[in-house]
């Protein structure tokens, strides 16, 4: 039903758009109760067969098939993730079984013209080609999108003359009143773990859930990860995993998942499969440390909770304190894409009787790795939720080709003229001669002539079939080229259409959330068509929209991983000492680029065109200071579109395309770059703006933009000193409001917070970096401005706080002295000047340290 009252509501506005001033258009079965399905057997496992109901099974069908199911992991799930199952299908008959096996779930739906206050769902389908031998059972592994408080997937065989043979419903057993925290442990002793399960923490606003995995149940593609939080890797040997799993593992941190390892005496097989991508050096022996496990890190004499423990050093490369106590780092992390890898010094097992006595080890474990932020949105039901991009993804791909546009000033004049020729001014040219008779058969004429005009007129603003415009992120290392690509996929009529793509990538749809505007979910029945039917074949996945209005949106995201065998991307050597870069970047791309900048924490580098082949020197470049968390007001300044300010001129096709860029740019540093990270990231942009790739057959109609990026080394030595940010690791809040994020304080109340500076680091100088001038310049249009004001250093000698001089942005060792804690801490107090403009958004200085590395 719903899919008919947007077909009705489309074609209403269609009809109405295009009859307005003759411009042409631009252009479930539900279970009855917890026994019915799956809900509630958790000790269901693929031996004995998922417990689902069957829907039926025609006795008559010359293919009577038995299915089972499985889903994802222990046959729980979480809604708002990509959801893994394993369907056992058996052929207990003497005839060969061909045929589709059909998937059936529902996807929330934003509708502009219903009620927003309701949520209405389409039925997404996808079919999977499925051969069964006679005698024999085959076992199908699929991935499906389960959206936000979707607890409905229906399953069904069909053959090949199109006849349902058997079915399956499957009522989800979803945890929708406890918050949970699901944690993937990959070891050859969990129970050694057992003391991390169903501990509460954030405030008891989560409680863990251990996976256990094990060899020959570790998934093979990054989508049977999706589900999990956190994967531990614990006294296992990693090498025992095959490419394809180490390769899942990868891509999954990549994507945004926590990686941690523990060591202790088994630090070499632990860390062996990924060391080269992880460590800085070689892993030293274990030896015995006495370690107190109280959480504060200032405190370097043992308390009441001494341990003895075999630990191994682990230097991971560009890592960042997780967890230290005196001068020992216990947890250090480093970020791996929109994701990081960890590692503890001790084998996680070695503290079960500790953590057991403690629970709140795990509660501060797991805090201090994820963070509050992350933390916070995974209570709340939505963190990590592929439908919390959908508004993001719309900004980038909800555009299209401004030459489509129709000139309106060519109209309006075609108009003038009409009126004019039509009116008076045929008029008294057929009075002058005589002719006045001829008039209305003239007016006629004219009109049948000015129409055709409009329709000539149109033809270039009009499509012909279906369209999409895609924004694509392009990530090339040296051994592979990772892509991620969003694509709008519209039609100009209101019926049903398809299209077909390459099967190389892995599509999954991007719809609304219901999270925001929750509603009951309808039932999902068998006699409802699907709205989309997504089919995977060998030589394609095609995409079928079923009764679409004409030029409804609907949104996917495809991913893809190749090896780079043509070397193409960025390389380069890069330095960046105390607000110095130097170093060179080539494009190893056959294409010149354009905007390209250099990316670090809180800096960025501005260099413009790079032709194929070129390198480009950084000496003398100006390295500027901003906020890299304020990821629009950066890209803005990369692609140019801050040079428009607030002025919008959608005809103007170099706004758009900056405009476009910009969003695209914007998006990919807030979910890919953010955080604290030691490496560089080139950005840049393809001039090609109709990319075909990822269509099976490239006659259709494509426009977007793709952003190039590849990661870079950097060397932050010179002359035995280190030169690094001193805000790796967030600051603590002692008093005021303060966003860590963003780095941005608000309201008049004075701010005070402790800056850990890192215990193996002698510090030398402290720099406190200002945004650059352009930056503020630009910062003003979102309502952020530098701080300004009067700052304050904690003297620990007498206890009190020493104003400092607000123009001074460098002290060196001596200055410092009486205000670094023995762990190696400085407190600011920051009292802003409330004269200012504002009292929210209020940038404040980023720290860097310069010092040398502790023996």
């Amino acid at each position: 039903m719903y899919r008919y009252i947007r077909v009705l509501k489309g074609a209403f506005f269609a009809l109405l758009f295009s009859l307005s001033a003759l411009l042409p258009s631009y252009a479930a079965i539900t279970a009855d109760g917890p026994g019915s399905g799956v809900a509630g057997p958790r000790e269901t496992v693929p031996e004995e067969g998922a417990q689902t109901e069957a829907l039926w099974q025609d006795p008559a069908s010359p293919h009577p098939l038995e299915m089972e199911v499985v889903y994802g992991y222990d046959n729980t799930a979480r809604s708002g993730r990509i959801l893994p199952m394993t369907i056992r299908v058996t052929n207990s008959t003497k005839e060969d079984f061909t045929g589709t096996l059909r998937a059936a779930t529902l996807e929330p739906e934003y509708s502009p013209y219903g009620n927003s206050s309701l949520s209405e769902y389409s039925t997404y389908r996808y079919e999977y080609p499925i051969e069964v031998k006679a005698g024999e059972t085959v076992e199908k592994k699929i991935q499906i999108s389960l959206s936000i408080q979707v607890d409905q997937v229906l399953l069904s065989l069909v053959d090949q003359e199109g006849k349902e043979t058997a079915g399956r419903r499957i009522r989800l057993d979803l945890n929708l009143d406890t918050a949970e925290l699901y944690v993937g442990v990959l070891s050859d002793h969990p129970e050694r773990l057992s003391y991390m399960d169903h501990m509460g923490i954030n405030y008891s606003t989560l409680r863990t859930r251990l996976i256990e995995l094990d060899q020959d149940t570790m998934p093979e593609s990054r989508q049977e990860l999706d589900q999990l939080d956190v994967l531990l890797i614990n006294d296992f040997d990693t090498g025992s995993l095959d490419s394809r799993q180490l390769e899942a593992v990868w891509e999954w941190t990549q994507s945004g998942g926590t990686l941690l390892f523990g060591t202790g005496e088994h630090a070499n097989e632990t860390l062996g499969a990924f060391s080269k991508a992880l460590l800085a050096s070689p892993l030293p022996q274990a030896v015995e440390f006495e370690l107190d496990m109280e959480s504060s890190q200032e405190s370097s004499e043992y308390g009441d909770s001494r341990i003895v423990l075999n630990c191994t050093e682990v230097d991971l490369k560009g890592s960042t304190e997780v967890m230290t106590k005196g001068p020992m780092e216990i947890i250090s992390s480093t970020p791996v894409g929109r994701g990081m890898a960890a590692a503890a010094i001790y084998d996680f097992g070695d503290l079960k009787e500790y953590g057991t006595d403690n629970p709140s080890y795990v509660d501060r474990l797991f805090t201090e790795l994820i963070g509050e932020n992350r933390l916070n949105l995974l209570s709340s039901g939505n963190g990590g939720s592929s439908a919390g991009r959908y508004w993001e993804v719309q900004s980038l791909i909800n555009t299209g080709n401004v030459n489509r546009l129709p000139k309106v000033g060519l109209y309006v004049t075609l108009a003038v003229a009409y009126v004019a020729l039509a009116g008076p001014g045929l008029y008294f040219f057929l009075k002058q001669r005589e002719l006045r008779q001829y008039y209305q058969p003239a007016v006629a004429i004219l009109s049948l002539c000015c129409t055709g005009m409009v329709l000539l007129m149109g033809i270039p603003t009009r499509f012909n079939g279906p369209f999409f415009t895609y924004a694509s992120i392009q990530d090339a290392g040296e051994e592979d080229v990772s892509e991620t690509l969003f694509i709008n996929m519209r039609s100009p009529y209101n019926h049903s259409y398809g299209v077909s793509l390459d099967p190389s990538y892995r599509l999954f749809p991007v719809c609304d959330s219901s999270y925001y505007n929750p509603g009951t979910v309808p039932a999902l029945v068998d006699s409802e068509d699907p709205d989309m039917v997504i089919r995977y074949k060998e030589d394609e996945t095609y995409i079928e929209a079923r009764d679409t209005g004409a030029f409804n949106p609907s949104y996917f995201q495809m991913e893809r991983n190749l090896p780079n065998e043509t070397g193409q991307g960025f390389s380069g050597e890069i330095r960046a000492f105390e607000g110095t870069i130097t170093g060179t970047i080539t494009n190893n791309y056959p294409w010149t680029v354009e905007n390209a900048a250099l990316l670090l924490y809180n800096q960025m580098v501005m260099i413009g065109t790079i032709e194929p082949g070129q390198t480009i020197s950084l000496d003398g470049r100006e390295l500027i200071y901003c906020a890299t968390d304020l990821g629009y007001a950066m890209a803005a300044q990369i692609t140019g579109a801050s040079r428009y300010g607030q002025k919008v001129n959608i005809e103007d096709p170099d706004y758009v395309r900056a405009l476009e860029r910009t969003n695209l740019l914007s998006f990919y540093v807030e979910n890919y770059f953010s955080g604290y990270h030691t490496q560089a990231r080139v950005v840049a942009f393809s001039q090609e703006q109709k990319e075909t790739g990822f269509l099976r057959n490239p006659g259709t109609e494509t426009y977007g933009c793709t952003l190039l990026t590849s990661e870079l080394d950097v060397n932050y030595e010179q002359d035995g000193l280190v030169s690094r940010s001193a805000m790796q690791k967030q600051p603590h809040v002692l008093a005021g409001e303060y966003d860590a994020a963003r780095n941005t304080i608000y309201g008049i109340n004075p701010v005070v917070l402790e800056y850990y500076l890192g215990n193996e680091l002698g510090v030398d100088t402290l720099h406190f970096h200002r945004l650059s001038e352009g930056v503020v310049a630009n910062l003003r249009y979102y309502y952020t401005v530098p701080f300004e004001g009067n700052m304050y250093f904690y003297n620990y000698n007498t206890g009190s706080y020493d104003r400092m001089d607000s123009a001074v942005s460098q002290y060196n060792r001596e200055e410092l002295d009486s205000y670094l804690s023995p762990g190696n801490t400085i407190t600011v107090k920051y009292v802003y000047d409330t004269a200012g403009e504002y009292t929210w958004n209020i940038m404040l200085p980023v720290l860097t340290v310069t010092g040398r590395r502790q023996p």
